[in-house]
């Protein structure tokens, strides 16, 4: 367990330094904390769109928004995204991608794939990703519409009570 918490660990911190702008704000730092309740699958992915969600929502500079994917190949080669526990437990090999915008910033694979397979999934996440950031937009336009600060900077001459 603390060998999977150290990994968790260190694929956070490697996608905070590829995403968070630290040139203006040099001593500036972060703590990160992950408190996993209940692991239904694709883990290490639900803590990455959490970390995404959290850092828009902290109004931390950021080169972008990222998003992770996560996915399993079944021995038939049928690829399952966003994979339960036991989905995962069932496949030959799987993957994690994170993305901002077309880069991928972080991956981590397991089992034994071919390039070309690999190259698929990294082409199929890319298109993944997209309705994920679709869904975040949504997500925060939701929240920001709720937001009296953001309503008032929207509509200056409003009377917004």
């Amino acid at each position: 367990s603390s060998g999977i918490n150290a990994e968790y660990g260190e694929a956070v911190r490697r996608v905070c330094e590829e995403v968070i702008l630290t040139t203006d704000h040099p001593r500036t730092s972060f703590q990160v904390i992950v408190q996993i309740e209940d692991n239904a699958g694709s883990v290490l992915s639900v803590i990455m769109n959490a970390l995404c969600l959290a850092l828009m929502d902290a109004a931390v500079p950021m080169k972008g928004m990222f998003g992770a994917v996560a996915c399993v190949q079944t021995e038939d080669g049928t690829l399952q995204w966003d994979p339960t526990t036991d989905e995962e437990a069932g496949g030959q090999c799987s993957y994690l991608f994170v993305y901002s915008g077309q880069d991928m910033i972080y991956s981590h694979c397991t089992g034994q794939f071919s390039v070309d397979q690999y190259m698929l999934v990294l082409q199929k996440g890319r298109q993944v990703a997209v309705d994920l950031w679709a869904f975040f937009r949504e997500a925060f336009e939701k929240l920001l519409k709720k937001d009296v600060k953001f309503q008032m900077l929207l509509n200056p001459k409003s009377k917004l009570r």
